[in-house]
């Protein structure tokens, strides 16, 4: 095996890097002529032609700008057939969500329990009101925090009324 200083066979044969078109020698790499540099290396010459003079028209004035009468709505592409607003495809019930005072309910009967039922009394009427409201919407979830908060404070009013006759039973 030769070193890639000792011939120049190693150079012709490995890139023909040393092997000039006057040996005779061809190279694996072609050689380009090398273009004039020019300012782009990729322009195209053409012909220059002279400047000729446009006449020079007077400038009308600006148009003042107007305020648009309506805001502008963001566009969107309206492809296919667009749903109306609050109905889901299929017939499916839009998902209302989970009903506010079934979730006021429970923590205020939660809260009863720690003072001395007025809570309580509260998360019952709430409960209440919860549960005639999610029969009038039947998509809308909370029935089972809405008896929770029903029972938990009736619970907290009853714990409320024994630990009270106690206390007056013992003194």
């Amino acid at each position: 095996m030769t070193k890639p200083g000792d011939s120049d066979e190693w150079w012709k044969q490995y890139g023909g890097q040393g092997v000039s078109p006057e040996s005779g020698a061809q190279s694996s790499v072609p050689q380009y002529p090398t273009p004039e540099p020019s300012g782009y290396p990729s322009a195209p010459q053409y012909p220059q032609q002279p400047q000729q003079s446009q006449p020079q028209y007077p400038q009308q004035p600006s148009q003042p700008q107007y305020q648009q009468p309506y805001p502008q709505q963001p566009s969107q592409p309206n492809y296919g057939y667009q749903q109306p607003p609050g109905y889901q495809p299929y017939g499916q019930p839009l998902a209302q969500g989970t009903n506010g005072l079934a979730i006021g309910a429970l923590v205020s009967s939660l809260i009863g329990l720690c003072t001395c039922s007025i809570g309580s009394i509260v998360g019952i009427i709430l409960g209440v009101i919860a549960l005639n409201q999610l029969k009038e919407r039947p998509g809308q979830e909370g029935r089972g925090m809405a008896l929770s908060g029903i029972w938990v404070g009736a619970g907290g009013i009853v714990a409320w009324i024994i630990y009270v006759a106690v206390i007056l039973a013992t003194s």
